[in-house]
């Protein structure tokens, strides 16, 4: 696997890079699709809303005309016939949003939040917050790609808030989880925001690398991922 995004020192600057190639995937698995319907089943409206202002500025069609979809009637509805979570700023704001694989937050409470707001809960996160409104407006004119990573012991793609998190009981039993995200402009100002989520076997994909990043995170940070035994246990295994 390509782990160049893995860096020593671990930080949460927002790096991104200038991307031009698909933004879905072409023919998405149904065992995924399949996924997606049965965590909105567990937990409905928490995944998924849209406001008011999203509707009456008809982003939904442009974000049908970005993708390339048919017509569907909610930002819900498109998001179950891609494998990517999927979301829609405007003038820095979250105006829609159907996020079936969160990472341990409920999406539909973000609505109408700026970014400064979604990144509040992440861990050393000073340059994220000063860089929002910025962020927002760039995101507006580029199409940008970044990774989100982490180590853990839940194997669902999902990370809602109530999904138990199993004790560490083996190294088989640890988990890789991807999170590649893609933002692109709707309009000068309004952008779409895609989560292709995928969890590995950390033994699949294992790399001194991703020790190396996790030793070199600080107390927040490993609180904040949920990494503290994860690290001491990694540590106590010979590689």
């Amino acid at each position: 696997m390509y782990l160049d995004f893995i860096k020593t020192p671990f930080n949460n600057n927002p790096s991104m890079q200038k991307y031009s190639g698909d933004l879905i995937s072409e023919t998405p698995r149904s065992s995924y699709l399949e996924q997606k319907i049965n965590q909105a089943s567990l937990y409905g409206s928490d995944l998924y809303g849209e406001t008011e202002l999203f509707k009456q500025l008809n982003l939904l069609e442009k974000v049908e005309e970005k993708l390339k979809t048919n017509k569907h009637n909610s930002i819900k509805d498109l998001s179950f016939q891609i494998e990517e979570d999927i979301a829609v700023m405007h003038k820095g704001k979250l105006e829609a949003i159907s996020f079936l694989f969160p990472s341990g937050w409920i999406p539909s409470k973000a609505l109408g939040r700026n970014l400064s707001f979604l990144h509040n809960p992440v861990a050393d996160n000073e340059l994220l917050i000063r860089s929002g409104d910025k962020l927002s407006k760039y995101m507006c004119k580029h199409t940008i790609q970044r990774w989100v990573w982490n180590v853990t012991t839940i194997h669902a793609l999902s990370n809602h808030p109530k999904v138990i998190r199993p004790e560490i009981v083996s190294f088989e039993k640890l988990f890789f989880r991807l999170e590649t995200q893609l933002s692109t402009p709707l309009d000068p100002n309004s952008s779409l925001f895609l989560v292709l989520v995928e969890v590995f076997p950390l033994s699949e994909v294992w790399d001194s690398t991703i020790l190396d990043s996790i030793n070199s995170m600080s107390e927040n940070i490993l609180n904040y991922k949920k990494l503290t035994n994860i690290k001491k246990y990694l540590n106590s295994l010979k590689f």
